[in-house]
């Protein structure tokens, strides 16, 4: 590799490592102590300030086209009357409802894909059905969202949450990816599975901000085949590293 490219490939480095990963601060033990109860060792090896999963903004199903979600726990007053689900980026007036507030620990949906239509089949904690709903996005992508009994409802896109914290925090949404070597159970079954790199912990604070605990364990559903889509920001730097590592080997021709 010869100078220029070097230099190229330090810029890309640098600025990636410049891109903020920051931490929502998550308040009380509530969530550090719920995930410890679902952990087969009583700990959950994460911590839940230090080690949140950026970016959990957007997401997409895997090649297969198809997703679980299954409720963790809820620790809400409104915990019967929260739901959640997707939305459609750049309409959050499209929805389809992954839980409804019935939904307890044990529930979970299965979230299929066949085009741009999304249908969600749910079941019960005894893998009873319960139904089935569709929605038709604009894409493959999609967001999360939290629907309090309040009336709000907040987004994984945190700039689409016009509350904020005195400290500015506007993210409602914290998360933790596996690391293929934890042994959990996320339904509360007895049965513990592996916590591999294809699953996702959502953890959500259902109130406004400004006026809340944060302690971010009001809902709390793992996921898995649901990917995380990289922010166009981070997109567009390593576009800018290739380009310059790409005219570097062309000079050096």
């Amino acid at each position: 590799m010869n100078n220029l490219a070097k230099l190229f490939v330090g810029m890309t480095l640098g600025a990636l490592s410049a891109i903020p990963a920051s931490a929502t601060p998550v308040l009380g033990s509530g969530l550090q102590n719920g995930l410890n109860g679902a952990a087969q060792d009583g700990t959950f090896s994460q911590d839940v300030n230090a080690d949140q999963y950026n970016p959990d903004e957007i997401w997409t199903l895997d090649a297969v086209s198809s997703g679980n979600a299954v409720m963790m726990f809820e620790f809400a007053g409104f915990a019967n009357a929260n739901t959640m689900g997707i939305y459609q980026i750049g309409n959050t007036g499209v929805t389809l409802e992954l839980f409804s507030g019935a939904a307890s620990q044990g529930w979970h949906t299965t979230l299929s894909q066949t085009g741009n239509v999304f249908t969600a089949t749910y079941f019960d904690s005894n893998d009873v059905y319960m139904g089935q709903a569709s929605a038709t996005l604009n894409s493959s992508n999609f967001g999360f969202y939290l629907t309090s009994a309040q009336n709000n409802t907040f987004y994984s896109q945190a700039d689409l949450n016009s509350d904020a914290a005195a400290d500015g925090t506007t993210d409602h949404l914290v998360t933790f990816q596996g690391d293929n070597t934890e042994m959990m159970d996320p339904d509360g079954d007895g049965f513990y599975g592996q916590f591999t790199d294809n699953n996702f912990i959502l953890a959500w604070e259902d109130l406004a901000l400004n006026n809340s605990d944060r302690d971010y364990s009001d809902m709390v559903v793992m996921v898995e085949s649901f990917i995380p889509v990289p922010e166009p920001g981070t997109l567009g730097v390593l576009g800018l590293g290739l380009i310059g590592f790409g005219l570097a080997r062309r000079k050096r021709a």
